[in-house]
């Protein structure tokens, strides 16, 4: 049995990866809508996602109880989802 130019791949599967470019115009994107933003609005997701805070923390970091906390992140997030998708 004779091997040819494409007899060698066999057995082998291509996994997806994404795309390094991807990610960099994923964070740039990321980082012009946060800019975007109003520093409250900005300080509760960088406390939040940047240096790990907890709802709680963050609302005693900004003023605000938990709920507020809680429902801005909330708006926020969707807003920002709806900005990167379209």
């Amino acid at each position: 049995m004779s091997l040819t130019a494409g007899d060698d791949d066999e057995g082998q599967t291509d996994i997806p990866t994404e795309s390094p470019d991807e990610s960099i115009t994923d964070l740039l994107a990321l980082r012009q809508i946060m800019a975007q933003l109003p520093d409250g609005d900005r300080a509760l997701l960088e406390l939040r996602y940047f240096r790990g805070l907890t709802q709680t923390k963050t609302a005693q970091a900004l003023g605000m109880t938990q709920v507020q906390v809680s429902r801005r992140e909330k708006k926020l997030l969707a807003q920002m989802r709806e900005e990167l998708l379209s």
